[in-house]
């Protein structure tokens, strides 16, 4: 991407990555004090009880009190992934899990955008990233794999990149809309077939300690459980279409928006090679794991505050770009935080301070991947794409 311009000199500086980093790190070690002493880290304990129901036998999906106040809802295989946090004493567990979550999306927004874009990028996402932490949750680490995904891909390292797909897949399954980003890369095919052959690795992996039988039992357990999780709607799209009266089963609403992802690919293969297509069509991603995930809340917002700090950074410089920026930065963002006003929220429903803004933004960015060209280049809009960000 070309140098720009006119940016604030803090984020020209090369010594603000230094204090970024020191920043993500601090606020780990400080929620780790906050939540892991003078509170209860509810879905830590979650995570940290489900290893070790998978070693003893236990069905991960049943309710125990006397571990945590809410059911386990991911893979036998995250059970058995969350070993190194596990294995630790209960405090020094929790934060090596706030170090990983910050300090892999620091570096993966680092290792995908330039110097001063990046440090852009990272002063964005620290505020979605801290609610992340203060919930004990994996977000962070979801979205800092799926930017994983995109630059392995990128530079033709599609065995780490279908090793990243497949871990995220073992914590959420929307991270599998990272495989979009092999089909605008040469040799597809086999990119598609590492992703399968990943997935059923990370699939078998928990036989390393359980018996096929109990492996099995314990999927059977974990779809009935996703099975009734589908009749829940969070803060999502599928929230805000039952809210108009335009009730859809979940599935049908994710459907078209996979269909609408690979779409434009199919539809923009004139821009394969243009990278700053391509940094939004990874924004458009990210946002769409949020927006399209039923059970989507306010902590999955680090994955679409990532994705709207790429498009902004990437895509051409426009007034309207701005104002929508700031108008979803805000909402979903600032709105929300506790320093915010009790009245201020209240006059706003969950849908009006997540879903919705983040839905005109997803429109947003299909505009912008659908009509935007090569006029752009010419016209040398692109060059000053941070000033959107410097300005607001």
């Amino acid at each position: 991407m070309k140098p720009l311009r006119k940016t604030s000199s803090a984020f020209r500086n090369p010594r603000t990555e230094q204090w970024l980093l020191t920043l993500y790190a601090s606020a780990a070690i400080v929620v780790t004090i906050q939540r892991g002493i003078f509170s209860f880290p509810n879905d830590y304990a979650i995570f940290r009880a489900s290893f070790w129901n998978l070693l003893q036998r236990r069905d991960l999906y049943v309710l125990r009190l006397d571990q945590a106040h809410d059911l386990f809802k991911y893979s036998p295989t995250f059970a058995l992934l969350y070993a190194p946090f596990a294995l630790l004493p209960f405090a020094l567990g929790l934060l090596l899990w706030n170090f990983v979550n910050a300090i892999s999306l620091f570096f993966a927004l680092r290792s995908l955008l330039p110097g001063e874009q990046a440090r852009v990028a990272q002063a964005l996402a620290f505020l979605p990233l801290l609610r992340c932490m203060q919930s004990s949750q994996s977000n962070a680490l979801v979205a800092a794999l799926l930017i994983f995904a995109f630059i392995c891909f990128e530079r033709g390292w599609q065995v780490r990149a279908a090793f990243a797909i497949a871990i995220g897949a073992a914590i959420k399954l929307f991270p599998l809309a990272g495989i979009a980003f092999a089909l605008s890369r040469t040799r597809k095919a086999r990119a598609l077939a590492l992703c399968a052959g990943a997935l059923l690795v990370l699939i078998l992996l928990p036989l390393l300690v359980v018996a096929p039988s109990e492996l099995l039992g314990q999927y059977q357990s974990w779809g009935a459980l996703q099975s009734q999780e589908t009749r829940q709607l969070g803060s999502s799209l599928m929230s805000v279409l039952d809210r108009v009266g335009l009730e859809s089963p979940a599935w049908a609403v994710q459907l078209a928006g996979a269909c609408i992802v690979i779409g434009v690919l199919v539809a923009r293969r004139d821009r394969w090679s243009d990278r700053s297509f391509q940094l939004q069509y990874l924004a458009f991603v990210l946002v769409f794991c949020v927006l399209f995930n039923h059970r989507s809340e306010q902590q999955s917002s680090v994955i679409a505050i990532s994705g709207l700090a790429i498009w902004i950074l990437a895509a051409p410089r426009a007034r309207w770009r701005t104002a929508l920026f700031a108008i979803v930065y805000s909402l979903v963002t600032l709105i929300g935080a506790d320093v915010t006003p009790l009245f201020i929220k209240r006059a706003l429903s969950s849908e009006a301070r997540f879903a919705i803004p983040l839905t005109f933004a997803w429109v947003g960015m299909l505009h912008d991947l659908m009509r935007v060209g090569r006029t752009d280049v010419l016209s040398g809009r692109r060059s000053a794409s941070l000033r959107n960000v410097a300005s607001f």
